[in-house]
């Protein structure tokens, strides 16, 4: 099995008023971004009911969409990030979610410090390539904003992937990680996962995955895919910093590495 797997922060509409960024003058950008980045499998972040909506309208021929709200307990509705697929490739047989913090199953609040106070979470789905019958483990998040709630969950993670993850399939985990690759969250992080852009064997685009709106090479990595599993390789990486009119689609730039199984 053989395909594209990408993870990319949208920037939830409501955040930009400004001409230029604001959704209606950006969302076509955004659009045109999605579609180039040619992802078979990716996980979104920063998604709220409008997006949703648009997405679902504007690319649902093609993609199917699951998103999680870690603001509710049930998981639906706004602030959400969530999981893309392309439907003629794969289905979804199973998928949970459990928040970031001591209860993972309650809607709580533990991204709590100077950077502001937020609900974090993460989505979970086993999906199945038609064509083999293969299947893989898909974990997104967007982890959280302060740093010590960042480093101190980090081992999460990996705890809610054992918990759903229970056949050990080939694991990914994707997402806005809000940490580089030098502090203690990511060091965790790659105990257990590998990262892709070390695997890959060769690499496009910067290595910045956020622009803020003003850095056209990107400035800190902070998008990640990681992957483990038995015969998972990663042929390729791309970080692709398209701009539309000198424009950009996001705050971020969409990140997708060309996977391979067995």
């Amino acid at each position: 099995m053989r395909f594209t797997l990408g993870t990319y922060n949208l920037r939830m509409e409501h955040l930009d008023s400004g001409h230029d960024n604001c959704w209606a003058v950006r969302k076509p950008r955004l659009l045109a971004s999605l579609r180039s980045a040619g992802f078979d499998v990716a996980g979104l972040q920063e998604v709220n009911s409008r997006m949703q909506r648009d997405l679902t309208e504007e690319l649902g021929n093609e993609y199917s969409f699951w998103f999680f709200c870690p603001y509710s307990q049930n998981g639906e509705g706004d602030k959400a990030h969530g999981i893309m697929f392309k439907k003629s490739l794969f289905d979804m047989l199973e998928r949970s979610f459990f928040w970031i913090s001591d209860t993972p199953d309650v809607c709580s609040l533990a991204d709590v410090g100077p950077n502001g106070n937020y609900r974090r979470g993460g989505c979970c789905a086993v999906l199945r390539h038609k064509a083999s019958g293969e299947r893989l483990f898909l974990m997104c998040t967007h982890a959280c904003f302060n740093k010590a709630p960042n480093a101190r969950y980090a081992l999460l993670y990996r705890r809610m992937e054992e918990r759903f993850n229970t056949e050990r399939l080939p694991s990914f985990l994707v997402g806005d990680m809000n940490t580089t690759p030098d502090t203690p969250a990511s060091v965790s992080f790659r105990e257990y996962w590998r990262d892709a852009f070390d695997l890959a064997l060769s690499h496009e685009g910067p290595s910045g995955t956020y622009n803020a709106y003003k850095y056209p090479s990107g400035r800190d990595r902070i998008d990640f895919i990681y992957c483990r599993g038995e015969g998972v390789a990663v042929e390729s990486y791309r970080c692709a910093p398209t701009l539309y009119s000198g424009r950009f689609a996001s705050d971020h730039f969409p990140v997708s590495a060309v996977v391979r199984i067995g």
